[in-house]
């Protein structure tokens, strides 16, 4: 029985569902389904993801009893696209469509039709972002028009070059230029991701190369007729891709199915074309071969007579070889270098002659060394294990998966692949493995069947580099060999972290040779989170013990505020002779007025500028009386650009610490004024702004406050500074006050003002001053007019207070 659209979708515990989203078609007692076979698929690998597609998938439904029916196709009328992530293992009993992921090329995931119908042949031209659905056979049918001849469907799997907003990984209709067509299939594909470049070889169309479709009676509608040509599709402009479309010289033979491998030699890498036929028995409706004599003669030079194109001079060459075997289409390959790049080693597995589908398949792994062109089979296989019609993929450096194929029809109708769909080979050891593991790989290694004939060891140094016996064909040839290409093009994406079976997992290159996560990752690890974890403890009891610390320091004063101002006249007492106080003539009713509005006018915020040593603020010791006992200490605010102030104006490379941090004032984050008993209102958001509370002195207050200063900094020389004084520090938690700060810095050179509203501020609120424009570091906090800066001293007494 034949199923024209049967889309399976099994859902029971020993084989879980194998189609996401499908229709059912199943036959009655049918309670699961299994893939058994994939003819005439194409597929292509994206980074860390093979996408496979068209084709003729068969499953096998498994029934009620456990017994199984016969294969059948699917047909595949929503346009499903297979994806396996390599960061999944899987054996060789894994039920492979548990581990498939799909995409449907149907909008909405509904039915394919004209937009995305299935194609069987053809080929998948990618980089590693992208590919193209191109050439194929459909099915002739009435129910809908096929595609027009310039249309091809393409895949972004993830964006490159330019960027652009909004972009997701989705299908796009392209048009093929004018001298190229669909109508083309049975051709052999190959892709350079590092070149962002892929090519697509000869192949068949129909004798009027127009539209071709799966073989019918209708002869001029069959791909009967070869195609010589070589399409080329440039990807480097993401969304802009380039094609073109060349003859083939008349000494490289067009042919069915040939396997195609770039090679990374020469300055842009070359193509390598080996095995195919002449006339393929499934190429006309009848399936026999129109003309096997001709097939016979032609098949076996495919492989002993190689043709290699160059891609960056555009120039064909055909190479001899030696020991080659029987013909081979519908095989596939991959191309594997030595680390030293000695060597380039193309594997090529199953296949048959193209002419006989009712004998014995090829299950035989064949190895073309170059640049010695010489074969040598590493592997023998079983006939029952043979498959054709299937592609292959290199995940890591030593390990070949084979994905699909189909069996001899020798036993009778279709059969299913002994093994599975999914097979994974070890180009180093050349043997076949139970099971894929993506923790589990190494580096490749020159087979030693490979390295016993050309010389060298597992990894490289071979001593037979140029093709043996024959010699080179032509000297151009071997200056193309001779041409090392630039491997750091080629981006590696393993080893790839095993995740399960989301798209998407990338894993960096991995140079050296294990597999999987290095071993060295755990112990660091566990180091470096051990650290993290002490470190936390040591914070939470420094952190715990300082409360405690500030708790009891709290309680050891009844008037922390008195305290705090005995120990301010004490250090000022101490600090020696007296400077000239030179003070402002505004009067004390501005004060006064900015009090009553709660205001702090912005040059009540000073800095300190330098690292010298402050000079004697007093003229005289403060008694204990005068100080208020309310008097309250500078707190943050909102006032504009204080933030800034604070942290700006350094010169000569020197760091100016604000005067909240060097004074020892506490951040905004302490507690509320409100909790002081404080009567101020609430302040402003903005928590960094340092101001003066010295707004709600009295007048009286105010006045002696005047009086308090230490003259210029300019006017008092390095040497006869007085000895640093101890710092103290001041807060808003009314505890006694904490140990001494380290004593704030002066200014000794170029250095602003401590106060200077006359000068001109910046956009941040700092003082700016013509370059070389030195100023004195004033220690009164008061408003300061240049007038009062006057040369004699008399008129410095006269504006004292």
């Amino acid at each position: 029985m034949y199923w024209a659209s049967i889309l399976v979708t099994a859902i029971v515990a020993v084989f879980p569902s194998w189609v996401h989203g499908q229709q059912s078609g199943w036959i009655e007692n049918q309670v699961n389904a299994t893939m058994c076979a994939w003819k005439g698929l194409r597929a292509a690998q994206l980074k860390d993801t093979a996408y496979m597609d068209g084709g003729f998938l068969f499953w096998t439904p498994g029934l009620a009893g456990g017994s199984y029916g016969v294969p059948e196709q699917d047909g595949n009328p929503l346009g499903i696209i297979y994806t396996l992530n390599f960061s999944i293992p899987f054996n060789s009993s894994t039920n492979v469509s548990s581990i498939f992921n799909t995409i449907s090329k149907a909008p909405n995931g509904g039915a394919a039709n004209n937009l995305a119908p299935n194609y069987y042949d053809g080929a998948m031209l990618a980089n590693d972002f992208e590919f193209f659905l191109y050439g194929g056979l459909l099915r002739n049918t009435r129910a809908y028009s096929p595609p027009d001849a310039d249309e091809v469907l393409s895949y972004q799997a993830s964006d490159y070059g330019l960027v652009k907003e909004g972009f997701r990984p989705g299908f796009l209709n392209d048009e093929l230029p004018d001298n190229m067509t669909r109508y083309v299939t049975y051709g052999g594909a190959a892709n350079a991701p590092s070149e962002n470049k892929a090519w697509y070889f000869g192949g068949s169309r129909s004798q009027s190369g127009g539209p071709i479709y799966q073989p019918s009676f209708n002869d001029s509608l069959n791909p009967l007729d070869v195609s010589n040509t070589l399409i080329a599709v440039d990807m480097s402009d993401s969304q802009s891709s380039k094609w073109s479309n060349s003859t083939l010289p008349r000494n490289i033979p067009s042919r069915a199915n040939p396997s195609v491998v770039w090679v990374p030699v020469g300055e842009q890498g070359i193509l390598v074309v080996l095995g195919g036929a002449s006339y393929p028995y499934y190429a006309t409706a009848n399936q026999t071969s129109e003309n096997e004599a001709q097939s016979k003669i032609d098949g076996p030079s495919y492989t002993a007579n190689i043709n290699i194109y160059d891609i960056a001079s555009d120039e064909w060459y055909q190479q001899p070889t030696v020991g080659s075997p029987p013909t081979l289409a519908m095989g596939c390959a991959v191309a594997a270098a030595a680390q030293d790049l000695s060597s380039y080693n193309i594997y090529y597995y199953g296949g048959f002659d193209g002419i006989h589908e009712n004998e014995d398949f090829n299950d035989d792994v064949w190895v073309l060394s170059l640049p010695s062109f010489m074969w040598t089979k590493i592997y023998s296989g079983e006939a029952g294990h043979a498959r054709a019609g299937h592609q292959c993929l290199r995940p890591y450096p030593d390990q070949m998966v084979t994905v699909g194929g189909f069996r001899s029809s020798k036993g009778g109708g279709m059969t299913c692949l002994e093994g599975g769909i999914l097979q994974v080979f070890n180009l180093t050891s050349g043997i076949w493995l139970d099971s894929y593991d993506p923790n589990s790989w190494n580096m490749y290694g020159v087979p030693e069947m490979i390295h016993l004939m050309i010389g060298g060891n597992y990894s490289g140094g071979a001593t037979v580099t140029t093709p043996t016996p024959t010699g080179w064909a032509t000297p151009e040839l071997a200056n193309v060999f001779a041409t090392t290409y630039a491997t750091s093009k080629i981006t590696p994406y393993y080893p790839y972290s095993s995740q399960g079976p989301a798209n998407g997992t990338r894993g960096a290159w991995n140079s050296g040779k294990g597999g999987g996560t290095p071993s060295w990752v755990a112990p660091v690890l566990g180091v470096v989170l051990g650290l993290v974890f002490l470190t936390a403890i040591a914070v939470a009891i420094m952190l715990y013990r300082k409360r405690n610390l500030l708790s009891k320091k709290s309680s050891g004063s009844d008037n922390p505020t008195e305290d705090h101002h005995h120990r301010i006249r004490k250090w000022l007492n101490s600090t020696g002779d007296k400077a000239q106080t030179i003070t402002t003539e505004e009067p004390s009713s501005r004060y006064d007025d900015m009090e009553s509005r709660n205001e702090t006018p912005l040059h009540l915020i000073g800095r300190y500028n330098s690292p010298s040593p402050i000079p004697e603020m007093a003229q005289h010791e403060m008694a204990q009386h005068e100080m208020p006992a309310n008097h309250r200490r500078f707190e943050l605010s909102a006032m504009p650009h204080a933030a800034e102030l604070d942290g700006e104006g350094s010169q000569a490379g020197i760091p100016t610490p604000s005067v909240a941090a060097t004074l020892g004032f506490e951040r905004g984050d302490s507690p509320s004024l409100g909790d002081l008993g404080s009567t101020r209102r609430t302040p402003p958001p903005n928590r960094d702004a340092v101001v003066s509370d010295l707004s709600r002195i009295s007048e009286h207050h105010m006045s002696h406050l005047r009086n308090l200063s230490g003259g210029t900094v300019s006017s008092t020389s390095a040497a006869s500074l007085p000895p640093s004084p101890p710092a103290m520090q001041t807060g808003f938690n009314n505890g006694p006050v904490s140990p001494p700060l380290p004593t704030p810095p002066s200014a000794l050179d170029d250095a602003g003002d401590y106060v200077s509203v006359h000068q001109s501020r910046n956009a941040y609120g700092a003082p700016s001053r013509a370059p070389g424009t030195s100023s004195s570091l004033r220690l009164s906090i008061f408003r300061e007019n240049t007038d009062d800066l006057g040369d004699s001293p008399g008129k410095a007494a006269h504006n004292t207070r």
